[in-house]
């Protein structure tokens, strides 16, 4: 059977229970499927929950990848109620996940303005925290929370890393204006600490557009993620959801992400929720990518095609801080090196396979 339909039809979704069971072999390379799609985590505990783990072999595995889990969300709950005893205003953003899961950092998001996030950056770099050699950006500054030791790689992230972000930016280009976010910020916890996130609606649009742009690629990781927030939104969330993301002028990965989530769940389910196809009705449906995912039989991860790339940055054209935000790299690509780089950093991730 296709592996993404074996998968999603191991794990539970919130919208119909399943656990198909399965065989010690097809288990095994099951798992390698899943931890290419970032939910490595939550099939090991879908095998956990039938009691199958010593069977196939996979104990120890969990126990790790649990361990790391855990270790994360202190990273989470540490930096919090540091954040929480300055006062300040910030949301973590696609970190804690309504499934188990493990990404590859924790991203945090600075609410308040570009003097304070200086501040609040110098104060964390005198209190435990340190900011490797070439880990940060024009909009973003990568710390390590050295509780346990200094960071292992310049190139690779780990549980204890962080990204504090000024604006939602790849390099200089800001593709989520976080005022219009702002507003959305609640109050969760992680291991009984108090962390400030983001609403489910904003969440899940946030979540969408980073895997479009800058991740390009369509993962199983943000396909339950998506399921799960949408189980928790109700009328006014998903109306708030379809007006956000026409306010921010990101209705075509939103589109494309729903249809190819959409396709994915009528053939592995027999159904689509109804709550993608209100969304879908509203926002209309992306019928060329989804043939390009049944062309390619549903492999997951996807990379989203070039069409889906341009049309989205054309429709962000129409903000204005987006348009000086592309205004801004367009000069800094002046430079020689600054352009190389960002043009090894698209090659690579056009022919990446996860991430």
């Amino acid at each position: 059977m296709n592996p993404t339909f074996k998968l999603l039809r191991t794990i539970d979704s919130p919208f119909k229970l399943v656990g198909e069971l399965l065989e010690r072999k097809q288990a095994l390379e099951l798992y390698d499927y899943a931890v290419k799609n970032k939910i490595g985590l939550f099939y090991l505990k879908a095998i956990k929950d039938q009691g199958k783990l010593e069977e196939f072999g996979l104990e120890s595995e969990y126990r790790k990848e649990h361990a790391k889990h855990s270790k994360q969300l202190i990273t989470v709950r540490r930096i919090a109620k540091f954040l929480n005893s300055m006062n300040v205003n910030y949301a973590v953003f696609k970190s804690i996940l309504p499934y188990p899961a493990t990404p590859n950092d924790v991203d945090i998001l600075y609410l308040g303005s570009s003097e304070e996030y200086k501040k609040v950056v110098e104060t964390l770099l005198k209190n435990g925290y340190i900011s490797p050699r070439d880990g940060s950006g024009p909009h973003v500054v990568m710390l390590h929370d050295r509780r346990a030791r200094d960071h292992d790689s310049l190139h690779g992230k780990d549980v204890y890393d962080i990204d504090l972000y000024n604006e939602v930016a790849i390099s200089h280009v800001v593709y989520l204006d976080k005022g219009k976010l702002a507003e959305y910020v609640t109050d969760t916890y992680a291991l009984g600490g108090r962390v400030k996130v983001l609403k489910p609606e904003v969440e899940l649009l946030a979540s969408i557009v980073h895997s479009v742009i800058p991740e390009q690629l369509f993962t199983l990781f943000v396909h339950y993620a998506t399921l799960y927030y949408l189980e928790k939104m109700g009328p006014k969330e998903i109306r708030y959801f379809v007006d956000i993301a026409e306010d921010s002028n990101v209705v075509t990965p939103i589109r494309a992400h729903l249809s190819m989530v959409a396709a994915l769940n009528l053939v592995s389910q027999g159904f689509v929720p109804d709550k993608i196809e209100e969304i879908l009705a509203k926002l209309g449906e992306e019928t060329r990518e989804k043939r390009i995912l049944i062309k390619n039989n549903f492999k997951a991860p996807h990379r989203y095609s070039w069409s889906i790339l341009i049309r989205t940055l054309l429709e962000m054209m129409k903000g204005k801080e987006f348009q000086k935000s592309i205004a801004m790299q367009m000069v800094h690509m002046l430079k020689p090196k600054f352009a190389n780089y960002v043009v090894g950093q698209l090659a690579w991730r056009r022919n990446r396979v996860t991430y």
